[in-house]
């Protein structure tokens, strides 16, 4: 063999190795649902341990689990705009008075979230033997 096929074979033995270490390697998790909410709760300025970030969170990482990050985005937006319409109002963080302000607007923002989702139907029960 000369020195030109012994280099050029030892190149190809070398990129198949390096294919095959890339196809084994494992891919990077993406990032759990709860970390995308942290995040789309920091983006739309709730901040954690303030007032209306663990509903945000806990609304964002279900919608996440189902597979809608428009829909955590939603309720993220929900917690704030609900948060803001208590203070507006005059209540003070940290009271029970704006928790249950807090509590009510979140209910009724989060029914509208609702009705303006589309509906998706899932296979009919009738249709399964």
């Amino acid at each position: 063999m000369t020195n030109s096929r012994l280099h050029a074979a030892i190149a190809l033995g070398a990129a198949l190795i390096v294919v095959a270490f890339v196809a084994l390697v494992p891919s990077v998790p993406p990032a759990s649902a709860e970390s995308q909410a942290q995040r789309i709760c920091r983006e739309q300025g709730i901040a954690p341990r303030s007032d209306g970030y663990e509903y945000c969170l806990s609304q964002a990482t279900r919608a996440l689990y189902w597979g809608e990050p428009a829909l955590a985005r939603s309720f993220a937006r929900v917690a704030v705009s609900a948060r803001e319409a208590c203070l507006g109002s005059g209540l003070q963080p940290q009271t029970t008075g704006f928790q249950a302000c807090f509590d009510r607007e979140t209910y009724a923002r989060g029914l509208m979230v609702h009705a303006d989702a589309a509906p998706e139907y899932g296979p009919q029960i009738a249709d399964h033997p």
